[in-house]
């Protein structure tokens, strides 16, 4: 029998010496350790909450009564519903579009400048040769290019009528939403 004892004894040393090789036994050992201090006294912290609570006034404070909301009852059936869209709305005195008014020529052939609107266009420098003011206007991708009096350029028709040494002058057409159309100076300066 003695030979099964130290049969138990010598397999849990080789269980205790696998233990310690995993570090199982050390963190188990660490574990234990850590969990001995939460079991310390409350001590004098106890004491405080307890004197504490004898403190709080047990008095309750009724609350006013809350006022009830009555939902509000839509009982004009014979008015617009709110929730769908208005019809479209009637003008009694629409402005009769007039055909006599003034148009712009369409033209078929259009300028690089054309595709830009003027606010992107930037007057870069102005040249004069043999007494011709032109105009170094820069397109929004950086291209210059020269414009003298005539030259058209922004996207609502707009003709180059002046180039002075500080500024040009541009005269645009713009559609009145009528069928008629109004022109409109614009200057673009050199910055």
């Amino acid at each position: 029998m003695q030979a099964n004892g130290s049969l138990v004894q010598i397999g849990s040393l080789v269980k205790i010496s696998s233990l310690v090789k995993t570090g199982l036994l050390a963190k188990a050992g660490l574990c234990a350790v850590l969990l001995q201090g939460c079991g310390a006294e409350e001590g004098p912290i106890g004491d405080f909450i307890a004197q504490k609570k004898a403190q709080i006034n047990k008095e309750t404070v009724q609350l006013p009564n809350s006022v009830v909301f009555k939902p509000f009852q839509y009982q004009s059936h014979s008015l617009r519903n709110p929730f769908e869209l208005p019809s479209a709305a009637l003008v009694p005195h629409q402005p009769q579009i007039s055909n006599a008014c003034w148009q712009p020529d369409e033209r078929t052939e259009r300028s690089p400048l054309e595709r830009y609107p003027l606010v992107e266009l930037k007057l870069k420098g102005v040249m004069s040769r043999d007494g011709v003011m032109s105009a170094l206007i820069q397109m929004p991708d950086g291209m210059l290019t020269q414009v003298t009096k005539g030259h058209y350029m922004g996207l609502n028709h707009g003709q180059l009528l002046e180039v002075t040494s500080e500024y040009v002058n541009i005269k645009e057409t713009l559609p009145d939403g009528l069928g008629c159309w109004n022109h409109r100076n614009v200057k673009l300066t050199l910055k």
